[in-house]
């Protein structure tokens, strides 16, 4: 894995927890939108797990997150790790 992959993953990380606000990208706009589409969900996932008391509530953010996923990973071949 890439120095500049790596960077980018722990960036995604410390956005998903809210550590940082933002997370500069750059690419088309497809896939600049696919990134940021992937990034919210995963934030609201965590945000979920976090707040949420029942699981049934989490599921369906769940679901959500992994729709995003495999839009991602079919469009732009990446993987998303979180």
């Amino acid at each position: 894995m890439t120095i500049a992959k790596k960077q980018f993953l722990k960036d995604c990380a410390r956005y998903i927890s809210g550590e940082i606000s933002e997370i500069k990208l750059n690419g088309s706009e497809k896939t600049i939108g696919l990134f940021a589409n992937m990034l919210r969900e995963s934030k609201a996932l965590f945000v979920a797990l976090q707040t949420k008391k029942n699981i049934a509530d989490v599921i369906p953010v769940l679901e959500s997150k992994k729709r995003a996923a495999k839009l991602l990973h079919k469009s732009t071949g990446f993987a998303w790790p979180f």
